[in-house]
């Protein structure tokens, strides 16, 4: 999931969200706002082309194989 250049906390959101985890979960234990989250969310599907959690969730589990 690094190849595509998400920042460390950008891979945390993406990971957290392969668990299933809500947004204002994420946002609640991270220490963040739900906006910040929903924003690194927006990055993540920008830089890996993707467009739903689904599918977030799909590529972090491949490629944790």
């Amino acid at each position: 999931i690094t190849r595509f250049g998400l920042t460390p906390a950008e891979v945390r959101v993406a990971y957290a969200i392969a668990e299933g985890r809500l947004i204002n979960d994420i946002a609640l234990t991270s220490g963040l706002s739900e906006g910040t989250v929903r924003q690194q969310l927006k990055s993540i599907y920008r830089k890996t082309e993707l467009c739903s959690q689904h599918q977030l969730a799909a590529l972090v589990w491949r490629a944790r194989g």
